[in-house]
C-alpha cells in the first residue's frame, strides 16, 4: 500500500461491511464524497463475494472506484478503493484519517473495533455491537469509540473526524491505559474458583 495513497488526502476506511447494511454504507459514501470530495475511501466488504455486487453499485452510482488488486499508482481524491485482497485492513487502519466499522448498522452484533483503536483512530460504529459488549460501555463513555444511530449520524461523525482527526499517539495512549486497567480478570476469576473449591472440598 506504500506510495499508493497521497499524503495530502484524507483517507476513510469502511471496514468489515456486511450485506445487510450495504444501502446505508452507500449513503455514507455519497454523503462523504459530496461534502469532502478530496477524500479517498477504502471499502472493505466483510465477505469477498460481495465485491461483484459493489462493483455494479458503485458504477451505477457514478462513483469512481478501483479494485485494490488493480492499483499500480496513487489514486486521486474522491476515489473508492474496493478492497478485493486479503490481509491489509490493519495496514489501512494505520494509514486512515477516519474509520467506520461495519456489521453495526444492521442488527448483526458488530465487528472488531479494537484493532482500529489500537492503530490510533477512534472508530465510529452503528448501534449494534452486542458481540463486543464485553469490552464495556465505559469505552464509549470515555470517547474511545463513537456509537451512532444510523447512516446520517455516521456520515456527520466521519466528516468531522476527517476534518478534525485526533492525534494518533494520544488515542493510542488512551486506549493502552484503558486496556491496562482492565487486565487480570481471568486470573482473578480463577483465584475465586480455587477459593470456592477449597471451601467445599
Amino acid at each position: 500500500m506504500k506510495g499508493l495513497l497521497p499524503a495530502d488526502n484524507p483517507f476513510l476506511v469502511l471496514g468489515s461491511t456486511r450485506k445487510e447494511e450495504e444501502r446505508d454504507i452507500l449513503e455514507i459514501l455519497f454523503e462523504v464524497r459530496r461534502r469532502l470530495p478530496e477524500t479517498i475511501m477504502g471499502l472493505f466488504p466483510r465477505h469477498i463475494h460481495r465485491i461483484g455486487h459493489w462493483k455494479k453499485v458503485l458504477k451505477h452510482g457514478g462513483i469512481t472506484f478501483i479494485p485494490r488488486s488493480e492499483m499500480t499508482a496513487p489514486v486521486g481524491g474522491g476515489v473508492v478503493i474496493l478492497w478485493d485482497t486479503f490481509g491489509e485492513l490493519s495496514t489501512a487502519y494505520e494509514r486512515s484519517t477516519a474509520v467506520f466499522i461495519g456489521g453495526s448498522l444492521a442488527p448483526l452484533g458488530g465487528q472488531n473495533f479494537l484493532e482500529a483503536l489500537a492503530s490510533g483512530v477512534i472508530p465510529i460504529i452503528g448501534p449494534s455491537w452486542y458481540d463486543f459488549a464485553w469490552v464495556g460501555r465505559e469505552i464509549v463513555d470515555r470517547g474511545l469509540v463513537r456509537v451512532v444511530s444510523g447512516w446520517r449520524e455516521a456520515a456527520d461523525a466521519l466528516v468531522d473526524r476527517l476534518q478534525n482527526p485526533s492525534p494518533r499517539d494520544v488515542v493510542r495512549q488512551r486506549a493502552q491505559n484503558y486496556i491496562k486497567n482492565r487486565r487480570g480478570g481471568t486470573a482473578c476469576a480463577c483465584r475465586q474458583i480455587e477459593r470456592l473449591l477449597e471451601e467445599h472440598v
